[in-house]
């Protein structure tokens, strides 16, 4: 990659593929996440819940769905976005790659608590050894489980996002202000996780505020990164300086 002509694929194609994969990862996460669990999910009320999945299977299986194309998303969002930005710096590259399929490879796993309160409810006749506040029990707590999960994830969510952060702002092809919105959303998931194990109180005062900084630095880039891609000539300024032909910070 040591010239442009060597390239097999349009940067800015690249760019629009990470744009679009990532407005898929959004909207979705936001189906799950933001809708599907705050009507499903009944906070202290184990009971309610378990008789909210129970009466709202299609929806609940439909939110499930959604949040494994989130997951199918970060996929080609992380690789595509380290072959971008190596050129900047490719350990910084590598880092947040790394960071965001951790993170990626954690919340897959989580899922896994995710889909536990369904089969309880479909497998109930089966465990008549339970009584059904115990299984209501297993199933509020199974939740529970994930939200810790998602809570890690976001340790590496946003470490990623703030490496990622600063790639933008030095490589001069994309906005900087994107690169600053960014790593500020990087930050907020950082911070979120952290406080949720070392001062949950804290955490929960700050939620609301916490997360609201998000979507502004990851809508940015991802609607930027659909309808405008990049600055190839710019782009292309990084294979022509010999110290950034490998991987070279």
């Amino acid at each position: 990659m040591a010239n442009a002509g060597s390239e097999r694929f349009s940067p800015r194609t690249l760019a629009r593929i990470v744009g679009v994969v990532s407005l898929i990862g959004i909207i979705t996460g936001a189906f799950d996440i933001g809708y599907v669990r705050s009507v499903l999910i009944v906070p202290g009320d184990a009971a309610a819940t378990m008789q909210h999945i129970a009466a709202h299977e299609t929806l609940f299986r439909l939110g499930f769905t959604a949040h494994i194309v989130l997951l199918l998303c970060n996929v080609p969002d992380e690789v595509i976005s380290f072959i971008l930005f190596r050129r900047v710096n490719g350990v910084v590259a590598a880092m947040a790659m790394s960071c965001g399929l951790i993170g990626t490879a954690i919340e897959g796993l989580d899922m896994v608590n995710a889909y536990m309160p369904l089969k309880l409810v479909a497998e109930s006749g089966a465990m008549a050894a339970f009584s059904p506040a115990q299984l209501q029990a297993m199933s509020y707590l199974s939740l529970q489980l994930q939200d810790t999960g998602l809570l890690i994830s976001f340790v590496f969510y946003g470490l990623d996002e703030m490496l990622a952060g600063y790639l933008i702002f030095r490589s001069g092809f994309l906005p900087r202000i994107i690169g600053l919105l960014l790593a500020l959303s990087g930050f907020c998931y950082f911070t979120d996780g952290f406080l949720s194990f070392i001062s949950p109180a804290l955490q929960d005062r700050l939620l609301p505020y916490l997360l609201f900084p998000c979507l502004p630095g990851e809508g940015s880039l991802a609607l930027w990164l659909t309808i405008v891609g990049l600055n190839v000539d710019k782009w292309r300024v990084w294979a022509t300086n010999p110290r950034t032909t490998h991987w070279m910070p």
